[in-house]
Order: C-alpha cells, then sequence, then structure tokens
C-alpha cells in the first residue's frame, strides 16, 4: 500500500495523474435519500462489539489475496450480517498481478430483510472498508488496524442502523478485496484491485450513489485519524463539524495530501465526491509489520470512529 507522509510525496507521479481533487458532481441518476439517519442512533455505536468481530477475523490469520482465512472471513461477515437483516453479494474477478492472475473477492451488503436487493440499482451512501491483509511470506501479518478495524466498524454499523431501519436502507457496505499491494507500493498496476473492479462496475446500475465513504486503520487512539486531502470539501466540512459536535477535534485532523487507498477508484473511475478517513500510519511503528496486533487498537476508537461516521450521515440525511 502508498501512503503518503508528512515527511515526503513517495507517490507525487501517481498522485498527480491519478488522484487530483475533483468537486465530484453527482450523477445524473443519482440514488436519493428515503430515510433519515437520527441523533440517537449514533449513541447505539459499541466500540466493544465492534471489536468482538475483529477479534473473531483475527482467529482466521492473515487473510491475503486466495488465503482460506480470506474465506472464512467472507463467510463470517456474511453470517452476521445476515442475521441483522443485511442481503449479501460477492462480486468475483480476476485480476492480472505481479504474481500472474488472481481471483478476488469483493462483498456487497444491503439492509433488505423481506426481499432481495436491487443490485443494478444504488444506495444513496457506500460506506466501505478494505477486509484483505498485506502478503508477507517472512512473517504472520494479522493487519488487526489495517484492516480488520474498518471492517469491524462497518459490522457495528449494519448492527446499529438495522435496529430500527433508520436510514439503513440509503447504505450500501462494501468490504473489498485486493487492497494492498502484492509487491511493496500501490502502483497503476498493483494494488487496489477490488475497488478499481467495483468502481468499473458502477457504470453498469442505472441509478448511481451520490456519496463514497472509505475507512482505514481507525482503531489506535494514539494516531490521529486524518481526513484524506482529496476528500470533497464539502464532506471535510461536514467531517470537521461531527468531530466538533463530539469532542473529537484533537483527534480528527485534515491532511494536506492525497493518500492512496480505496478511495481513489471510487473518485476517479466512478466520480463521486468522496470521505477518506484513515489513521496516522506514518506515527505507526507497527504498519505493515507483525506487531499490528489486537493490543494496538481500542474499543474507544473504534467507537469513535463508528459515531464520527454515522454523525456525518445523520447530517447528511437530516
Amino acid at each position: 500500500m502508498i501512503k503518503t507522509t508528512f515527511a515526503g510525496a513517495i507517490a507525487l507521479v501517481f498522485l498527480i495523474a491519478c488522484s487530483r481533487e475533483k468537486e465530484g458532481p453527482k450523477p445524473v441518476s443519482g440514488a436519493s435519500i428515503t430515510g433519515t439517519i437520527s441523533a440517537e442512533t449514533i449513541e447505539k455505536f459499541s466500540g466493544k462489539k465492534a471489536l468482538t468481530h475483529i477479534e473473531a477475523l483475527t482467529v482466521f490469520g492473515p487473510r491475503p489475496i486466495g488465503s482460506e482465512a480470506y474465506q472464512l472471513s467472507l463467510h463470517y461477515l456474511e453470517t452476521k450480517l445476515a442475521q441483522l437483516g443485511w442481503k449479501t453479494k460477492r462480486q468475483s474477478f480476476t485480476g492480472i498481478t505481479p504474481i500472474g492472475p488472481q481471483e478476488f473477492t469483493n462483498l456487497l451488503a444491503r439492509y433488505s430483510p423481506g426481499s432481495e436487493p436491487d443490485w443494478n440499482s444504488s444506495t444513496p451512501f457506500l460506506l466501505c472498508s478494505h477486509l484483505d491483509t498485506k502478503l508477507y511470506a517472512e512473517f504472520e501479518f494479522l493487519g488487526v488496524n489495517d484492516s480488520g478495524s474498518s471492517t469491524g466498524v462497518l459490522v457495528e454499523i449494519a448492527r446499529v442502523l438495522s435496529e430500527k431501519n433508520e436510514g439503513a436502507q440509503n447504505i450500501e457496505l462494501v468490504f473489498f478485496d485486493g487492497e494492498e499491494a502484492i509487491l511493496k507500493n500501490i502502483n497503476r498496476k498493483d494494488g487496489l484491485y477490488g475497488s478499481r473492479y467495483y468502481a468499473s462496475q458502477l457504470d453498469k446500475r442505472r441509478v448511481k450513489p451520490q456519496i463514497g465513504i472509505v475507512l482505514d486503520i481507525v482503531g489506535d487512539p494514539k494516531i490521529p485519524l486524518l481526513i484524506g486531502g482529496d476528500t470533497h470539501q464539502k464532506l471535510k466540512s461536514h467531517t470537521q463539524s461531527a468531530a466538533s459536535k463530539l469532542s473529537l477535534q484533537n483527534w480528527v485532523k485534515p491532511h494536506p495530501m492525497t493518500i492512496i487507498d480505496d478511495h481513489v477508484p471510487l473518485m476517479n473511475r466512478a466520480n463521486l465526491p468522496v470521505l477518506h478517513l484513515i489513521g496516522n500510519f506514518s506515527e505507526a511503528t507497527y504498519w505493515h509489520q507483525k506487531g499490528d496486533t489486537l493490543d494496538k487498537i481500542t474499543f474507544g476508537a473504534l467507537e469513535n470512529t463508528g459515531k464520527l461516521t454515522l454523525q456525518v450521515l445523520h447530517q447528511l440525511t437530516k
């Protein structure tokens, strides 16, 4: 995964070519908002419950592409989401990688307890995380914060929204495969496999989403939660307002630069306004190391992330 840091611009050419900030006009056939997310719903988010999902995924072991642990993780998410009234769909495809063709599987979820959703249409909002962990042969990389934390937050948001169907019908959850590069860094041909494919398929939908939200590395209270530099200006303002409302303004910080992540194809390929929230990995000595373990995250940080995300959605739907 290439992510730019305060110290330098290691992906500057790639950023200029692929990640210019856009105002991202809403598609003509954008999905309409059909329900609100109340302020009371925000308080129901439980960091402890989000943590239980991360712990369960960690038991399976590393989740790189093609692994048994990834398949077990897909099944776990499908089972938990089904219990909450969410229908899931596997989006499988073949990607060309530096180690040859590989099979990838994104997982999509919609709240629809009574019937199968119309997957040829869209909800107004996409709420996304990546599920895979980076492939290492030399050590066991559990990826608890990158990407277990954001995945656990999404499942807990699914629970909260499904309790009274408060705005749940406005959300499509997306768990991307293949965010991590096979080699060291993301480039035009390596990394973001799942989000690139997903974004390409949005063209086939007769109704398009309005906004994408991407979470990554959100469970460590010791590192700031960054608002990516290419976040749409209105969404940046909403997020800063939400952080202030929740007294999180000292933790949630705007970042001056683009950070390459799964939001980039949504922004550039699907022309979506995006909100990118990511922990400042440059301050995490365990990032992409074997130390990315359960002791690095807390239920408090998970709860802050979940409530912040719900507060933004509340502001967007009220």
